[in-house]
């Protein structure tokens, strides 16, 4: 017998089905193929918060939970929901002193040593001392002889520690382990970092799937509603369920991304149809796409309207946004947040690097999105090379504008791909990409640089956040409304409060 399971290793905020575990498992279900589902970020929060907790008498976790699963209300109270994630969040601080030089959150896993060194983490591994070990132990002896082969989905750094404790924990009891998900190819992607990858897992696949079936068709032209190993609630009042309309990018040709050479394709609506009739009752549909097209979207409402209550996703503040009555019919057929990669005020930034879009077509989206009842979560990019104060003041400028219109905020400071265009054609932007400690077995996915001018965007735009942007009063609000743990899928559900 070949019995197969997807594993999701911890740590992933445990609010909706890890996207590729589930985009797995639904594959293979869809061939005839039953591998459950073994959410370990879940089910090691679970067990946490609910079962080790109050024996150590941490504070009382369940009246958090509760208040996440079922607010009370159709949507969270934001000051309530701070209050209840503060109290999980001590309680993972207080859990992490036991394990000197782990960083645990809601978000993350930090492990001690240099960062991300595999040499570490398989240290770490067979010495059974990580903040995951007993949670594991008591799972493998739950699970035992239930599956003969693991399929490990690896989506995020944070994820790595786990995945190399657990990976070692089930070839042990001598159980097949393969190890893919877009960590692993985007490591390959890079061409730096994947040979460190198989230094800890000895099976690791970096196609969508197909290996595992055998088949030549995409992996998702078939997805249908998986199997779940155990029927746990997730920290969401409503089930979220993710979903690609397409792969790769309607747009692909920012300088600066890392995936600019993978083919855009559209997933059949019938697999959205699939997944609805076989999911639960009234979900959110979390569209995972890179970036929403816009002409695809159109085309689903009437199905989001009819069989969901509610869906997001992320889009390019582009001007067919602004065809008429579309995002009112969005708003209509149920659409709870638009996140839009704004970037940056500055015309100059956005042309440079080829963003396909000016400020003020993104002003223009972002103020029919919030007038149309969605929420507005938006993306500012600070640091990118040749960045000015006056770009970065532009930027400022611009979110004054829309004082009022935008709901949440995510800010970031640039970092040069290992592999891009702007990579490629570094000097034509006055910089010179240096390299890392190419002795350290580390895995990175980014470049540092200089700039030939001598001036150091990435320094330059902290202080400017620091000390300029994070204070300002048309800011702050936006900030403080802006949830520290739980990020999209809770601001999706999050109740809209006048800012100001």
């Amino acid at each position: 017998m070949n019995r197969k399971a997807v594993i999701t290793p911890p740590v992933i905020t445990p609010s909706e089905v890890p996207a590729g575990a589930f985009m797995l498992a639904g594959g293979l279900a869809a061939r005839g193929i039953e591998a459950p589902i073994h959410d370990l970020s879940l089910g090691f929060f679970r067990w946490l918060f609910l079962e080790h907790a109050p024996g150590e008498g941490y504070a009382n976790c369940i009246p958090s939970l509760d208040y996440l699963i079922s607010p009370g209300a159709e949507f969270y109270d934001p000051h309530k929901h701070r209050s209840v994630c503060g109290v999980l969040q001590s309680v993972l601080k207080l859990y992490a002193r036991n394990f000197p030089g782990w960083q645990l959150s809601l978000m993350d896993s930090v492990p001690p040593g240099i960062a991300h060194s595999t040499a570490d983490l398989l240290s770490i591994a067979k010495s059974g001392s990580s903040p995951f070990t007993e949670y594991f132990k008591i799972w493998l002896n739950k699970i035992k002889g239930t599956f003969d082969h693991g399929l490990i989905s690896l989506a995020y750094l944070s994820q790595l520690p786990a995945a190399v404790e657990i990976a070692w924990l089930l070839e042990e009891a001598g159980i097949q382990v393969t190890v893919g998900g877009s960590l692993a190819s985007a490591l390959y992607d890079t061409g730096h970092g994947i040979e460190l990858l198989k230094s800890c897992f000895r099976e690791i696949a970096l196609d969508d799937g197909r290996s595992i079936t055998g088949e030549d068709q995409p992996f998702l032209s078939k997805i249908e509603w998986p199997v779940f190993a155990e029927d746990w609630k997730y920290f969401s009042s409503r089930p979220v369920i993710p979903f690609p309309l397409t792969t790769g990018c309607t747009w692909n040709k920012c300088l600066f991304c890392p995936d600019r050479d993978k083919p855009f394709t559209s997933i059949s609506r019938i697999n959205l149809k699939r997944l609805l009739a076989g999911g639960p009752d009234n979900p959110v549909v979390h569209l995972i796409d890179s970036a929403i097209p816009v002409d695809i979207i159109e085309e689903m409402l009437p199905l989001l309207r009819e069989n969901t209550s509610g869906f997001y996703g992320f889009a390019r503040p582009q001007g067919n946004w602004l065809r008429e009555g579309l995002l009112e019919k969005m708003a209509d057929s149920g659409c709870l947040m638009l996140q839009t990669g704004a970037e940056s005020g500055s015309i100059g930034i956005l042309q440079r690097f080829m963003k396909g879009f000016s400020p003020e077509t993104a002003e223009r989206v972002i103020t029919r999105v919030s007038d149309s009842g969605m929420r507005n979560y938006v993306y500012l990019l600070f640091g990118l090379p040749g960045e000015t104060e006056e770009d970065r003041e532009l930027t400022l400028d611009m979110v004054r504008r829309l004082k009022g219109k935008i709901d949440y905020m995510n800010l970031s400071v640039f970092n040069l791909p290992e592999k891009c265009e702007l990579t490629d054609r570094a000097a034509e932007f006055g910089i010179v990409p240096g390299e890392y400690d190419g002795n350290a077995s580390v895995l990175r996915f980014y470049r540092p640089f200089q700039s030939l001018d001598g001036s150091d965007p990435r320094k330059e735009a902290r202080v400017f956040i620091r000390d300029v942007f994070r204070i300002d009063p048309d800011v702050v609000p936006v900030l403080q409304s802006t949830p520290r743990w739980f990020r999209a899928g809770h601001m999706a559900l999050m109740k809209k409060l006048p800012l100001f």
